[in-house]
């Protein structure tokens, strides 16, 4: 099964088919946070600071994607909506550490930027340098003239 990128609005989403009880996708997140030494979280230290910023964006109605492969979550990404711009901002990246090094992060944020493409988003604001350099090797970022 190919890498797809899952957008949840809530932990509770039933995007894994075999799970064991139901915060089973919030506790294997909150492991890709912690096992995460991507110093793009910023000052947030690991899934204590990160889980929580994500509930209260869910209540927002910001998102996270989610990069599903073989019905477990190996990476995940914020996307955030000021209200005010059509500017969607990437923030807060993770990748599996047995995927790093592979190229899944590109792909997994060419995936999240086609989908909300998809949606009519044509801004998009990377606030992380890997997110940055990723879009911008892609040329996915639009530079306004």
């Amino acid at each position: 099964m190919p890498l797809e990128a899952v957008a949840i609005n809530s932990f509770d989403a039933p995007i894994m088919r075999e799970t064991t009880h139901k915060d089973d996708l919030r506790e294997r997140i909150a492991k890709l946070y912690d096992a995460n030494d991507n110093a793009d979280i910023g000052n947030l230290a690991g899934s204590d600071a990160i889980m929580p910023l994500f509930e209260s964006a869910f209540k927002r109605g910001h998102l996270m994607y989610v990069g599903m492969f073989n019905d477990k979550p190996i990476a995940v990404v914020g996307c955030f909506d000021d209200g005010q711009t059509d500017t969607k901002r990437l923030q807060y990246l993770a990748i599996h550490p047995e995927n790093v090094n592979r190229g899944i992060d590109a792909k997994f944020i060419k995936l999240v930027y086609d989908a909300e493409v998809k949606k009519g988003v044509r801004q998009f604001m990377p606030i992380d340098a890997l997110i940055h350099q990723i879009m911008n090797e892609y040329e996915l970022i639009q530079v306004k003239s």
